[in-house]
């Protein structure tokens, strides 16, 4: 255990090492492609981490955002698409707390289920034809009133972990003649007839994660099922707790991934002695220099992604803190990025091969680039608040 790991609660990294001790081994076996994210998830739920952010006082781990990333971490260093899948859940049931989004009765009851039931989540808003919903698109999918409830119909895409959610918050244009121009937010049992899964995904990254379009065909979501319903024109303001789930979890997600490059590299740097060299590449001073960059940029994103956390749950000032969040994501996943690529030229065509964890490591960082805030928009943020001080 290293420094950076020892911030979490220990109980909380002791599931998190298990879990991802677990996963370690199925990849070591063999094990690949979708059903290898399944098993994964098995083990996720047979160690209790996925209850990692429900509260302690209905039996779960009851972790912090700083536990959550060093978990996060711990986890996407085994497979990513493990630690991807394990974000969208334990980061949404910790936004669902602090969001003010759910009613509280409703709330419990789902967290009850993660308890006692396995439940996993993951929030279903992208679609194809609007965009980006972080960039204010409307959703196609629709939700028809009748009686009890709702009907909804529509397509929701990247949907990381689809086959093996046992539930969906799918956000909807609501249709109802006395709700004109509303949205909704429901809750979706993946059991529910009218679910399906279209296999889309083919993508260079996170090619484990299962992210297909989740398919809604007249789907009944009972009344007691309903998330929240608003004006679509009404700005909802979450609590500023909602804050750091996500940006700074996807952000020791993808770091997580880096430093299992990282540790494979300096691994095979330590050992490849080629014949003609009659010493180890890592005495080659052009690959300790690229060896000590990547221990440079993995050092930023670990201390920008567990001091942000870490003072976050000691309780600075959160208007301070939250506008550097989108930041923290920027730096942390184009070091990810910046990481493979020094990894690749250190390993060279060795490093190619879909038979090393490198080539999975190098592809998987990529789609760390397209998680919400892009980059453009955290360095707007960021410029607009340096012309406001000014």
């Amino acid at each position: 255990m290293d420094g950076f790991e020892r911030l979490a609660q220990p109980r909380v990294f002791e599931v998190a090492h298990d879990a991802a001790g677990r996963i370690e081994r199925r990849v070591a076996a063999g094990a690949a492609g979708e059903d290898l994210l399944g098993a994964c998830i098995d083990d996720l739920r047979a160690t209790r981490y996925l209850t990692l952010t429900v509260p302690a006082e209905l039996g779960g781990l009851g972790g912090t955002v700083l536990d959550a990333c060093v978990g996060q971490e711990r986890v996407a260093r085994a497979l990513g698409s493990a630690g991807l899948a394990a974000n969208m859940h334990i980061s949404y049931v910790a936004q669902s707390q602090a969001s003010g989004l759910w009613q509280r009765p409703m709330l419990d009851r789902f967290l009850r289920g993660v308890i006692e039931r396995g439940y996993m989540i993951n929030n279903c808003q992208a679609e194809a034809e609007m965009g980006s919903p972080a960039r204010g698109g409307l959703p196609a999918t629709q939700a028809t009133r009748v009686e009890g409830g709702w009907r909804i119909s529509g397509r929701k895409q990247w949907s990381t972990g689809s086959r093996f959610l046992t539930h969906f918050a799918v956000s909807a244009t609501v249709c109802a003649p006395d709700m004109p121009q509303h949205l909704g937010q429901f809750l979706v049992a993946h059991a529910t007839p009218g679910v399906g899964i279209d296999p889309t995904w083919d993508a260079l990254a996170m090619r484990e994660s299962a992210s297909h379009d989740v398919v809604f065909d007249d789907v009944f979501v009972p009344d007691e099922d309903v998330i929240r319903i608003s004006p679509a024109g009404e700005a909802f303001v979450p609590s500023v707790e909602v804050a750091p789930w996500h940006g700074l979890t996807i952000s020791a997600t993808y770091t997580g991934v880096a430093v299992a490059a990282r540790d494979w590299v300096a691994r095979f740097a330590a050992t490849r002695k080629p014949t003609n060299l009659g010493k180890t590449i890592g005495e080659i001073p052009g690959v300790r220099a690229k060896l000590g960059e990547i221990d440079a940029l993995l050092l930023v994103s670990r201390r920008l992604i567990f001091d942000t956390a870490r003072d976050w749950v000691d309780g600075a000032d959160r208007g301070w803190l939250a506008p550097q969040i989108g930041l923290v994501k920027y730096h942390a996943t184009n070091n990810a990025v910046r990481v493979t690529d020094l990894a690749l030229r250190i390993a060279g065509g060795v490093g190619l091969s879909a038979s090393q964890p490198l080539e999975r490591c190098f592809r998987d960082v990529r789609s760390g680039l397209i998680h919400p805030p892009l980059d453009d928009v955290a360095l707007d943020a960021a410029a607009k608040r340096a012309l406001a001080e000014s």
